[in-house]
């Protein structure tokens, strides 16, 4: 009985027939099918992006199956894309990990043995923080009507994410707390992000027009305002007016964690203003703190057991030195700058 089964399974390997009735479904379905059935489900904040993925994914190889889809094809793929030049490697890692996610599910459905797409090495990223200086704000304040400055200040004041802001409703604002909450962040976590007093005065100036969303479209008041027109209405130019480059909508993001890191705000407390969901995400703005910097390097410095002048002293000098070195750091050393 041993041989003959292993004879037999011998036999579908060399015809190719052996994952046949395992995966037989996946004859039958598409990445077309796969993408569709994965977007229907989806419940990501991000579900705008997603679509926009799809349907590059869709253009490429919608109509082939997904058994098909080969490692050497997703590698070829990714290396047209890098050589046209046109997206960054970021944006490239961003559709392939929607593809890899999409057949994931397909793995798990028992429709495809594995996944081509893990065996894809992706792109390494730059960690590179690019936030806006105080130059390039004043460039942007003066460039910016008053009323459309709102709107950018808005987003510096909270750090909110750019789906946040738009979709932001006057329900969601507590004037008493001075607080205003996030029902759906992007963690799938409601988190609530303090006011400060800019930023209440800003939503104390708008003209509400009895809308319910805080920006409100301009033709349409019920609605919420359009992110992408004002972007290209008002954002864009001021910042191709001002000489600004390589900087985004989220750019504003990054310039409130920065300010905050800078102003000596402990990264764990940016962390929830933010709603980052992993600690490592707001470490990225950890050498922009300079309290934080200089207590790491104090802690390898030499100063207990040296002079600053380097020059050699007797040992009843050392012990002095090391001494008073010793009851300046326990009260708190003055600020040496």
């Amino acid at each position: 009985q041993e041989r003959a089964l292993n004879g037999r399974l011998k036999a579908e390997i060399r015809e190719k027939t052996y994952f046949q009735e395992k995966f037989k479904k996946a004859k039958e379905v598409t990445l077309r099918m796969a993408i569709t059935r994965h977007l229907a489900g989806s419940t990501k904040r991000s579900l705008d992006a997603e679509k926009v993925f799809g349907k590059f994914w869709i253009s490429m190889w919608g109509n082939r199956l997904i058994s098909e889809i080969t490692v050497e094809d997703c590698r070829q793929t990714q290396a047209q894309l890098k050589a046209k030049g046109e997206w960054k490697p970021a944006t490239i890692n961003r559709y392939f990990a929607f593809l890899r996610h999409v057949l994931m599910l397909a793995m798990k459905d028992g429709q495809i043995p594995r996944n081509p797409v893990s065996s894809v090495k992706f792109f390494p990223e730059s960690n590179r923080v690019r936030f806006f200086t105080d130059n390039e704000l004043k460039s942007l304040y003066g460039l910016i009507e008053s009323e459309d400055w709102k709107v950018v200040g808005f987003a510096i004041e909270t750090g909110l994410r750019r789906s946040e802001q738009f979709g932001l409703k006057w329900e969601h604002i507590c004037f008493e707390s001075q607080t205003l909450t996030i029902p759906m962040s992007k963690s799938g976590k409601t988190r609530h992000v303090p006011l400060s007093g800019a930023a209440l005065r800003i939503l104390r100036s708008m003209d509400t027009l009895d809308s319910p969303y805080v920006f409100s479209g301009i033709r349409k008041p019920l609605q919420p305002m359009d992110s992408r027109a004002f972007l290209r209405r008002v954002y864009e130019p001021a910042m191709r007016k001002a000489g600004i480059l390589n900087a985004s909508w989220h750019t504003l993001r990054h310039t409130t964690a920065s300010r905050l890191t800078m102003a000596s705000v402990p990264l764990p407390t940016v962390k929830d203003i933010l709603g980052h969901k992993d600690i490592q995400t707001t470490l990225k703005y950890a050498h922009l703190s300079p309290d934080h910097i200089k207590t790491a390097i104090e802690k390898g410095s030499l100063g207990h057991l040296f002079s600053g002048t380097g020059s050699k002293t007797g040992s009843s000098e050392k012990a002095e030195e090391v001494k008073t070195a010793e009851v300046v750091d326990s009260i708190g050393a003055p600020d040496r700058n």
